[in-house]
């Protein structure tokens, strides 16, 4: 077994007493309780000094290696699986810390730590489930997250503290909007949202601003602009209190201002409006506001699906178009019009001699709503067909004219 190092206020004085302390960890053979008490006991890093990823990297994959002791048989049955489970937990905190310390974020994925999790994943809320969530997203790795929380919805078991499920249910909706799977997403946030409290969270505030932003990039025009800001149904009543307070048009409260609430205020309401140049004024003048809330991407991607969408309606309406007057349409540059049209997915075109052709073939992508709308209008019509057809007016003038009614005036 390792030597216990000397620490500086519970931290490893350097990175050689850190790699010292480690490195025989990840050369065991086999898990071993005795060494996941040494990782829980010794942060891996130093806190004057957090920017060593490769004493980060040792720690992943000392835990990866020794987490799965729990499961191993020749410990099973043989500790206290109670001790255990809580050891590991606290692995599995200190993990999750030492993930945001690496750099690049492959070297996550490298240490093994996301396949240790993905074993031993349990699908309820836990820490263990938590962490894995958070390294998962500072490796990049949504869519194998996604496959292993599966579609299952925990519930927090007695006694697991409020933190841990707002940090599940926020985390986990990164993962979905990492999938492009915005209606999860949403829901997550909203059940951030709910989870009862009597003060507003940051985290709490965070998920609100990516609840609108996932609402505004699903938005259809039968949508009130109202129901994109709006607290929730079932939202704690701190949660109400605030988003009521600060999403009224008449609020001008500092506070208001201090989160950046008004300015996702603002940009929802340009969106809504289909306001592709106000969208675009406010994406360029809150710059820092986006960035300091890792809001960026979403924001910028709102701002491109605004013109993909102003394409498609013109495609719908024009066979022919001239580049020139697609790009007075789009507010930009006849370059970036023409570069706009490729990315637009769906839209089949073909340019000749400063003319824009759209094909007849070109299609929108439907979107689940969209089908389920549809599968509900078929059905709606079909009840309406038979309902009709068992009429006795309509049996009465297929008998007095030897054909069924032809239109509403044969009525």
């Amino acid at each position: 077994m390792a030597r216990q190092g000397s620490m500086s206020g519970g931290f490893w004085n350097d990175r050689s007493e850190a790699l010292n302390i480690l490195n025989p960890l990840i050369a065991l053979t086999s898990p071993s309780k005795e060494a996941l008490v040494q990782l829980s006991t010794i942060p891996p890093y130093n806190s004057k000094a957090p920017g060593d990823s490769q004493v980060a990297a040792a720690f992943l994959q000392a835990a990866a290696k020794h987490m799965p002791v729990a499961t191993t048989e020749t410990v099973v049955g043989s500790v206290d699986q109670t001790g255990l489970k809580q050891l590991i937990h606290v692995v599995a905190e200190l993990a999750g810390k030492a993930a945001t310390f690496c750099q690049p974020r492959s070297i996550i994925s490298k240490s093994g730590i996301l396949l240790a999790f993905a074993n031993s994943y349990d699908r309820s809320i836990s820490m263990s489930s938590v962490e894995f969530l958070q390294c998962a997203l500072l490796a990049g790795q949504y869519r194998y997250t996604a496959r292993v929380i599966g579609d299952d919805w925990p519930l927090p078991g007695k006694g697991t503290p409020a933190e841990l499920v707002l940090r599940y249910f926020y985390l986990r909706g990164m993962v979905h909007i990492g999938c492009d799977d915005f209606q999860l997403a949403i829901r997550c946030f909203w059940t951030v949202l709910s989870v009862p409290s009597d003060v507003v969270s940051a985290i709490a505030v965070d998920a609100w601003k990516k609840m609108v932003l996932a609402k505004c990039l699903l938005l259809q025009d039968s949508v009130p602009y109202q129901s994109l800001v709006a607290a929730p149904g079932g939202a704690s009543n701190s949660v109400s209190r605030f988003l009521a307070s600060t999403t009224s048009p008449e609020s001008t409260s500092s506070e208001t201002n201090s989160v950046g609430i008004s300015v996702y205020l603002e940009l929802a309401k340009a969106s809504h409006a289909g306001a592709r140049q106000d969208v675009a004024k406010v994406r360029n003048d809150n710059s820092e506001l986006w960035e300091a809330d890792c809001n960026m991407g979403l924001v910028e991607r709102l701002a491109s699906d605004l013109e993909h969408r102003r394409v498609l309606q013109l495609a719908s309406v024009y066979n022919i178009l001239p580049l020139s007057q697609l790009a007075a349409e789009l507010g930009t540059s006849e370059q970036n019009a023409y570069s706009t049209l490729n990315q637009v997915a769906g839209l089949k075109f073909r340019h000749d001699n400063g003319m824009i052709w759209f094909e007849v073939g070109s299609e929108c992508p439907m979107t689940t709503e969209d089908a389920l709308s549809l599968m509900k209008l078929a059905e709606t019509i079909r009840k309406l067909d038979v309902s009709v057809a068992k009429s006795s007016r309509y049996q009465n003038i297929k008998v007095e004219s030897g054909r069924p009614p032809r239109g509403v005036d044969d009525f």
